[in-house]
């Protein structure tokens, strides 16, 4: 048969309607078919076919069979891999029909009780104790699973990008477990708010669900991470770091997870940011799936941008790997962790070490190595990020959705000291401000090449100027021959290079000593095939027929044509992705690119040929696949194919616009604009981002830079050095590369007994040719190679004027600027910090001649563009201070004035000359919440569905466990109920204003609210009415109690002989339409002017937008009020709750006038809209105070 059948049976197949397939269809390659199988147990797994053979199918051909669906459970791909051995001969509807029976079969064998073992058990053990399960009673389990009820839970569809949904059958509960699981889930949830996390719940959540989504998240400033750490990592102060956790098999609480095979959880884990603290559902879905996973794409965005910028979930530069993490490891060591006590780190060495051996193998493994270490934070100012609730947790009773976030949380935050990909820590004394991998080659190789390092997507999205001029550099030191690190290890597949092509080839004189030549062309012949190409049609026809069954080309190869009358001779060449090759000898290809260099200082004669733009149809040309490997080239023919595939690129403006256009419906990827960019030119791109470890930061607003992108281009004009002309456009190095920040580092230690503590370092110019930056920027500048002479000694020269330093800047490249540059540099200089010791220099007279390259740390780049740089607008940010400069040496510019370096430029030897010499190196990354400038960032307001869903549980649940209300656990709090004393507190009257509807609601609500006291422990519900109290249902006082024990407030609580804080709440007419006055009567607390926290105002009034009109909801009930007002006492945000006395004998108490004055002006200070009926309160009856 031929291709001509497997194209029927692909057809054949997808109108075939097999059991449990659905979206049969082909892929981008020829052979490639998808598929996507449904089950129960699991979410939709995609799964791809790929003939090897199609011109031998069926007979002779087999097929590779392999998952796409990044959840796919391990025993699936395991399965997957054994049916491969029997593909050979099958046609395509019998083997989709046999993969579908075989996942069937494994899939359903099963349960909640007893799951598939995807741990590190054998696969035969895990398909027999499946068996064993089958032949079980099928009645009611001790785990209150019944398949027997018949009342139990509608069926639950699962939601597509696309609007359709499947429905696929929850799990049957009885209707106590419902109840039991209802309310872990809750308390599961309520710890992670208590702790000062916001939670939001997408989708499911309950007894009932068979799955659901949980987003975790807390606001950026709260986590102490300094200014250039969120700009490093491109995170805005006001955005949520955030958590989403799928639930695909029924939430599953802490002891059932440690109970069960780490892999077979059914839970996954992405992370990102928010702009607010819950994505939307659309956006939370599409962050487990891909785009067209299940489905069609969607085909319109019919929400607002703003909608879509607020409940958008976004990845960030670490997601991918962070992602691979958790989804991977993190339960396997809290598993371990569970069984040893041991920390975080050391659980991931302990789960390293036992080499997939199962845990109760390992007891001699864990009492053989030593695992006393325990984790360290190092400078981390913010509490959030050291938490561990596994062992500050004293109840016993742990979330797992809480020791989630925290692993995230912490292996974030401190990313920076663990490897990217193996995620082990990482030795060094400096601290990078942006993550990077260990010295394992395959870590290097991984970062590189398998995308765990920068997203270039992210980078070109967010950071547009910087990786132009990245590009540039790179483009300008391959065209020079200066480039002196290639993209090795990686397995470039590129064309074999051309000699005679302009942009191809580097003169001699450019190239290092000693010279490479080219090899000679006789040597890449059988590399060629002549071919006609069309321009027309896109298409090229071999001048001699392949062979059929061994055809040269294969749909997805990329080619090069080129174009000329001779082998000598190359008029064009042209780049084309292979699209068909079914018409053999005729190829079609994609739509070619043209390559075009910039004009040049040296040209390579072409002789009788000149290029044209527009060649004839049918032109003789050389065909060349991309199938040579880069690491084998000669250096020299590295840098004309690194040159030749940064000329294939899309221009930095047409990535920008199509990562755009891409972002709008999935997550934003360059590898599938397959006809534009090829695998190696993308490849290349990837290198060039990653490998750079610099942290440049864009200070300048650059020509054609529109003003409604200046806040996504992160632009930091504060950040500028003045007197610098506006013909230069300004990149500051927020941090140079960690290894040489750190060479830096330790030169200034050792020559501190030799520095001005007031100038410890000076300023000077460093101008150089473009294409010696590549290598800059990575390694420091040195003086290997002589360039421009060295009258003054060997050593790296530098200027304290620029106009000198301009001389040396302006040597243009062999090439000239990167073609797809928006940029178009046309000269590059540096402003360096350099350690004050010119008397060990070589020369400090007429210039500055630095022989000890550590002692010298590029600062800011000097970048000269085509075009004027436009003036940036005024910074909004408060201008910073600039450095006092040694008045012996002051760097002037070119108008002969001194330069003024801001501040934040020399950060680390300010530290070093403020701080002790013996104390660790200075940390960039955390810092407190004032290094973001005073700013004050408003943490968003909760939707009322998410406060209400972590309050009692429902009336019928409730009813069910309140069955068993005597046997309740015992409670585990000091307070004792109704001890307060009745004539100390403000009691009133009934008001003059009662209404009929107000009492009405008043009297629901404090019938519900008895009703969940009465069947809840009181240390689970913190606080406490005595309905005795209530005799005026307009006045509720309530105690609150039972805080955790680890927060200050607990603490002087205990100090001060107190065991609840009194709380009272007034209702106005308007209620439930108009919010309750709630105040502190006792005990005072501590002015937030003092020190003081917990959101309570001097006279005692919540500072909550909750409790005033901007904030309130009719729908929110008091029990949720009363949840958020222990939240905000508990809150240690900015600062935590304390009592202004913690003597017994000196408790004070707050009066309701000053209570409302305090209420005013908190109100009037942040914006929000106060009650109508606010004065109410002041006399609420006859007679009253």
């Amino acid at each position: 048969m031929t291709r001509k059948h497997f194209l029927a049976d692909v057809k054949e197949a997808s109108e075939k309607g097999i059991p449990n397939v659905i979206s049969i269809s082909r892929g981008d390659d020829d052979g490639d078919v998808n598929f996507c199988f449904l089950h129960d147990s699991t979410e939709p797994i995609e799964i791809g076919l790929l003939a090897l053979d199609v011109s031998e199918y069926p007979s002779g051909n087999n097929f590779m069979i392999f998952t796409k669906s990044e959840g796919a459970p391990k025993a699936v791909n395991e399965a997957l891999e054994r049916l491969m051995t029997s593909s050979t001969g099958a046609r395509l509807p019998d083997l989709i029909s046999s993969i579908s029976t075989k996942l069937q079969m494994l899939l359903s064998t099963g349960s909640r009780k007893s799951p598939i073992s995807l741990d590190e058990e054998d696969e035969d053990d895990e398909m027999e104790d499946a068996e064993e399960d089958e032949s079980e009673d099928e009645g009611e389990d001790d785990s209150g699973f019944s398949d027997e009820e018949e009342e139990d839970f509608p069926d639950e569809p699962i939601a597509f990008l696309n609007g359709n949904a499947v429905s696929i059958p929850t799990s049957r509960l009885t209707s106590k477990a419902a109840a039991q699981l209802n309310r872990r889930i809750r308390a599961d949830l309520r710890t992670i708010r208590l702790l000062g996390h916001r939670i939001g719940i997408i989708s499911g959540m309950k007894a009932e669900s068979h799955s659901g989504i949980l987003s975790i998240s807390i606001q950026a400033t709260k986590l102490g991470l300094s200014e250039e750490a969120m700009q490093a990592w491109d995170i805005e102060p006001h955005q949520y770091l955030t958590l989403l956790i799928r639930y695909s098999d029924g939430y599953k609480t802490y002891e059932a997870l440690i109970a069960e095979p780490a892999k077979n959880s059914g839970i996954d884990f992405r992370v990102g940011v928010c702009n607010s603290y819950k994505p939307s559902v659309a956006a939370a879905f599409s962050a487990f799936s891909d785009s067209n996973k299940v489905g069609d794409k969607a085909s319109n965005n019919d929400g607002s941008d703003l909608q879509e910028r607020n409940g958008g979930f976004f990845n960030i530069f670490i997601s991918s790997s962070l992602n691979e993490f958790i989804n991977t490891k993190m339960i396997s060591m809290l598993k371990i962790r569970h069984a040893t006590g041991l920390g975080w780190e050391n659980a991931k060495k302990f789960l390293d070490e036992r080499e997939g051996r199962p845990l109760e193998e390992n007891a001699d493994l864990y009492s053989d190595n030593d695992y006393s270490d325990k984790d360290t934070i190092k400078g981390h100012t913010s509490q959030f990020s050291a938490n561990d609730h596994l062992t500050d947790n004293e109840s016993g009773s742990f979330s797992f959705p809480l020791l989630a976030a925290q692993f995230a949380l912490m292996y974030l935050v401190r990313c920076t000291e663990f490897c990217l990909v193996c995620h082990d820590k990482i030795t060094g004394g400096f601290e990078a401000l942006k993550p990077y991998v260990c010295e394992k080659p395959l870590c290097l190789y991984q970062y590189m090449s398998l995308g765990f390092g920068p997203s270039v997507e992210h980078e070109i999205e967010t950071q547009p100027y910087i990786v132009d001029l990245l590009l540039n550099f790179c483009y300008a030191s391959a065209s020079g021959a200066r480039i002196r690190e290639y993209p090795t290890g990686m397995s470039l597949s590129v064309p074999s290079a051309v000699v005679g092509l302009a942009g191809y080839i580097v003169p001699q004189d450019f190239a290092p000593a000693p010279a490479v030549v080219a090899k000679p062309i006789n040597d890449r012949r059988d590399r060629e095939f002549k071919v006609k190409y069309n321009s027309e049609a896109c298409e090229f026809t071999f001048e001699e027929m392949p062979e059929i069954l061994n055809p040269p080309v294969r749909r997805g190869d990329w080619v090069r044509i080129l174009l000329g009358p001779g082998p000598d001779t190359v008029v064009q060449a042209l780049h084309s992705r292979v699209e068909d090759v079914t018409l053999m000898p005729i190829v079609k290809l994609s739509q070619p690119i043209l390559p075009k260099p910039q004009s040049s200082t040296y040209q390579i004669p072409v002789t009788g040929h000149t290029p044209t733009d527009k060649p004839t149809n049918m032109i003789a040309a050389r065909m060349s696949i991309y199938n040579r490997n880069f690491d084998e080239m000669s250096p020299l023919e590295k840098c004309n194919t690194i040159v030749m595939l940064l000329e294939t690129l899309p221009t930095i403006q047409e990535l920008r616009e199509y990562i755009d256009r891409q972002s709008r419906t999935e997550e934003p990827n360059l590898r599938k604009w397959t006809e534009r960019i090829s695998p190696a030119a993308l490849g290349l791109l990837r290198w060039v981002i990653a490998s750079n470890r610099s942290c440049l930061v864009q200070v300048d607003k650059c020509p054609g830079q529109i003003d409604s992108v200046l806040a996504d281009a992160k632009i930091r004009p504060d950040q500028k050095v003045s007197q610098i002309g506006e013909n230069w456009m300004q990149f500051r190095f927020a941090q140079g590369s960690p290894d040489k920040e750190e060479r830096f580092l330790n030169a200034l230690k050792e020559q501190q007994a030799s520095l001005d503590p007031k100038y410890p370092t000076i300023f000077a110019f460093h101008g150089s040719g473009l294409q010696n930056w590549h290598s800059i920027i990575r390694h420091g500048l040195d003086f290997k190679e002589t360039l421009n002479g060295r009258a003054y000694g060997h050593g790296v020269y530098h200027a304290q004027d620029q106009t000198i330093s301009c001389q040396y800047s302006n040597v243009r490249s062999l090439l000239g600027s990167w073609p797809g540059s928006q940029l178009k540099i046309l000269a590059v200089m540096s402003i360096n910090e350099i350690i004050n010791c010119p008397k060990q220099f070589v020369s400090s007279n007429p210039f500055l001649v630095v022989q000890h390259i550590d002692w010298i740390q590029c600062r800011y780049l000097l970048v000269q563009i085509e075009g004027q740089v436009i003036p940036t607008p005024a910074s909004t940010r408060e201008i910073q201070s600039e450095i006092e400069q040694d008045p012996k040496y002051t760097a002037r510019a070119s108008n002969k004035k001194p330069i003024g370096v801001p501040y934040c430029a020399a950060s680390v030897s300010r530290a070093f000359r403020n701080d002790d010499i013996g104390s660790s190196s200075p940390c960039k990354k955390l810092k407190g919440i004032s290094s973001l400038n005073g700013t004050e960032y408003v943490s968003e307001a909760e939707d009322i569905e998410d406060i209400k869903f972590l309050v009692s549980d429902d009336e019928d649940e409730v009813g069910i466990l309140s069955s068993g209300s005597k046997n309740l656990e015992a409670s585990k709090t000091d307070f004792v109920p109704g001890s307060l004393d009745q004539s100390k507190l403000p009691m009133l009257g009934p008001p003059a204003y009662a209404t009929p509807s107000a009492t009405m609601r008043l009297n629901r609500e404090l019938k519900a609210i008895l009703k969940v006291q009465n069947s809840t422990p009181l240390h689970e519900l913190g606080w406490y009415i005595n309905e005795n109290l209530v005799d005026n249902i307009y006045q509720w006082i309530i105690e609150l109690h039972s805080f955790e024990s680890t927060l200050p407030l607990a603490k002087d609580l205990k100090e001060s002989g107190q065991n609840s804080v009194v709380i009272e709440i007034r209702f106005g007419k308007e209620f439930p339409h108009s919010p309750p006055f709630v105040r502190v009567v006792k005990p005072r607390f501590l002015p937030f002017m003092s020190g003081g926290g917990g959101h309570v105002t001097a006279g005692g009034a919540l500072c909550m937008e909750l409790l005033t009109n901007s904030g309130w909801s009719a729908v929110s009930s008091i029990e949720s009020v009363l949840l958020q007002v222990r939240l905000a006492l508990m809150s240690m945000d900015p600062k935590p709750a304390r009592l202004e006395s913690k003597s017994p004998q000196h408790q004070g108490e707050y009066g309701t006038q000053e209570a409302m004055a305090a209420f005013i002006r908190a109100c009037n200070m942040h914006g929000w809209e106060i009650p109508k009926d606010f004065q109410d309160f002041a006399a609420p009856g006859p007679g009253q105070f």
